[in-house]
């Protein structure tokens, strides 16, 4: 789209929005769908090819409209990250599909993400240690919880272990400023035989200070070992 063109949608998109207010007493109320109406009239994965802008209006007036109340909006949101998440090729268990437990959701900022993350591992290995052992409280499993990422990790990421009320240690980043799987490594086995309960890691691809990149491909399965131990 030339700058050309970007003038004459976006005039349009203003006078669609007031249109729109101009005649929002002839629309409905609430929407009349069902939940999961949307995804049968949307492709399965991202286009290959954009669309027009004529007919991503059209698109939004006859699927998305119907359910403006918040149904459609919420419903276009996850099956696009379920776009995502097959374009990353991550397997099904991170999708929602027809009846996947997966899915996600599209967060303000990066800070944001990273504490919904963590307070998502957070909520997760509670249940999960409470269904084990019933006679643990909260407040006991809270205090042992552990997470790690980079010392080169943004302070969004101790800001999202303070809010979450969970221990943050930094893993010392070796000469290319990247965590590595073997000090990630040698803290989880020190924390876990002082009894803590390591349950997040958080890595980084791309470090505001000088680009660098933790190693995935190692910390990943690392993590997701020790985990299972």
């Amino acid at each position: 789209m030339n700058t050309s063109e970007f003038r004459r949608r976006g005039k349009e998109m203003v006078d669609y929005v007031a249109n729109y207010m101009e005649g929002i007493e002839g629309r409905q109320v609430y929407p009349d769908v069902e939940p999961g109406y949307l995804r049968p009239l949307i492709p399965a994965t991202a286009p290959q090819e954009p669309d027009t802008f004529e007919d991503i209006i059209n698109d939004v007036e006859k699927i998305i409209m119907p359910g403006a109340a918040s149904p459609a909006c919420t419903e276009l949101e996850t099956v696009m990250m379920d776009w995502l998440g097959k374009m990353l090729e991550l397997p099904k268990a991170f999708l929602a599909e027809k009846a996947g437990e997966g899915g996600g959701v599209i967060q303000g900022s990066a800070s944001e993400a990273t504490l919904v993350a963590l307070l998502a591992a957070r909520t997760k290995v509670i249940h999960r240690l409470q269904a084990a052992s019933p006679e643990l409280t909260q407040a006991a499993i809270m205090e042992k919880l552990v997470a790690y990422s980079s010392d080169q990790a943004h302070s969004s990421v101790e800001r999202a272990g303070l809010i979450g009320g969970v221990k943050l240690k930094a893993i010392p980043s070796d000469g290319n400023f990247a965590m590595r799987a073997s000090a990630l490594q040698e803290a989880l086995e020190r924390d876990k035989a002082a009894g803590l309960i390591p349950f997040f890691v958080v890595a980084t691809l791309g470090t505001t200070t000088c680009c660098s990149f933790d190693s995935l491909l190692e910390v990943g399965p690392i993590f997701c070992r020790f985990i299972q131990l």
